[in-house]
């Protein structure tokens, strides 16, 4: 097709495309076409529809259809946005969503092709009769997690490694964990940590959670076990509800739960709390000593302790205020481009197992090189080098 080719779009299309678009890249001038084009008085070349596909961030052949569609993906109905109900997600979130899909519906087909049994572990749990602390155990067995996983040679690892040491369990396990703070390697499309910190899409053959790198890393750490539980309860969700909060549905709660016990054993955050006033610490230096002992923020610590009945609720409010004022400070100050090599960059934000299958496809003749570049958002230069830094 000519991009010089005029091509007639309903009225109905601009009002639809403009509307779930990203319309800050928009011009004046933009607007006043669009204008012009969905009043009828003039018509649109197919380059300048794709100009402003890329300005809207919606799919180019959105143009072409003969009316509006929903394309919001069904786990929208299990997000859990602060409590609240989903007025609209950004591009940003729906084209992450719709790559993790695409890796999830390849890895699930691969997983079947060589006769794969389902994993057992996935939906295994029901939210009816599920217990927080039984089904930290038995998320623990599954994964090989010690009670003090957390812990190397009697000390603590920092909260970065552990991340990474949780993560390995997972793709060990069968569950594909990727992360990304930007949509693909696009720097000018950055993940909003406020709209969504994480989310998991379920499957018994190729279960997947996607953790928002834009957030802390405490943050991030504390989704990836809160959508852990959700992988053994089978429930997709998209997550950003707060810890702190008491009015989360009844699943966010128990995952929050969950989460905690991983993070923060009840029994051995007893024994430190308890050493920590011998010492005589206040309440906010035994907070802080504990968030260095265990891979988790103030926040889960001061929580933990509150729900002990061993802080009162003012500290518990401070502690959460002072958190949640850093965390903003962090975050105005900080780059989530993920720079330096990109290279490492790139394998940091994917699943190795998921690399490793898709590379042994390609040598068997069952996946195209195309297809790998898609998936892995590479190219016919990057994709070799991207396998000889993982060693695939």
């Amino acid at each position: 097709m000519s991009t010089t080719a005029q091509v007639s779009v309903p009225a109905s299309i601009w009002k639809w495309v403009t509307t779930i678009g990203s319309t800050r890249k928009l011009s004046p001038e933009d607007h006043r076409h669009i204008d012009r084009w969905m009043s009828g008085n003039a018509t649109p070349t197919v380059n300048q529809l794709i100009k402003l596909s890329n300005k809207l961030e919606i799919p180019f052949g959105y143009f072409f259809l003969a009316k509006p569609i929903d394309d919001t993906p069904e786990i929208f109905a299990h997000r859990t946005l602060r409590n609240s109900a989903i007025s609209r997600p950004s591009r940003n979130l729906l084209d992450t969503l719709d790559s993790m899909q695409s890796v999830q519906d390849w890895m699930r087909q691969d997983a079947i092709d060589h006769g794969d049994t389902p994993m057992p572990f996935v939906g295994s749990w029901h939210l009816q009769h599920a217990d927080a602390m039984e089904l930290a155990s038995a998320i623990r067995e599954q994964l090989d997690l010690t009670t003090t996983w957390y812990c190397q040679n009697g000390h603590s690892l920092p909260a970065d490694k552990a991340f990474n040491t949780l993560r390995k369990l997972c793709t060990d396990a069968g569950i594909i964990v990727m992360l990304n703070g930007i949509v693909g390697d696009n720097t000018h499309r950055p993940l909003d940590p406020y709209e969504f910190r994480a989310f998991a899409l379920v499957d018994e053959y190729a279960p997947l959670i996607f953790i928002n790198r834009a957030d802390s890393i405490h943050g991030q750490i504390f989704s990836l076990a809160h959508e852990i539980a959700h992988i053994w309860l089978g429930k997709e969700e998209i997550y950003n509800a707060e810890y702190q909060q008491t009015d989360n549905a009844p699943i966010e709660v128990l995952c929050n739960a969950v989460a905690a016990e991983l993070l923060v054993p009840q029994q051995e955050f007893s024994r430190q709390w308890q050493t920590a006033q011998a010492q005589g610490d206040t309440d906010y230096t035994a907070i802080d000593r504990l968030s260095q002992a265990f891979p988790a923020s103030q926040v889960v610590i001061a929580r933990r302790a509150l729900d002990g009945r061993l802080i009162p609720q003012d500290v518990y409010n401070r502690v959460c205020a002072e958190s949640a004022e850093q965390w903003e400070k962090n975050r105005k100050t900080s780059s989530n481009t993920s720079g330096g090599n990109y290279y490492s960059t790139k394998q940091s934000r994917l699943d190795h197992r998921f690399i490793e299958h898709l590379a042994a496809s390609i040598s068997e003749g069952q996946t195209s090189y195309t297809d790998a570049y898609r998936l892995t958002g590479t190219n016919r230069k990057t994709f070799p080098k991207l396998l000889e830094t993982i060693g695939a």
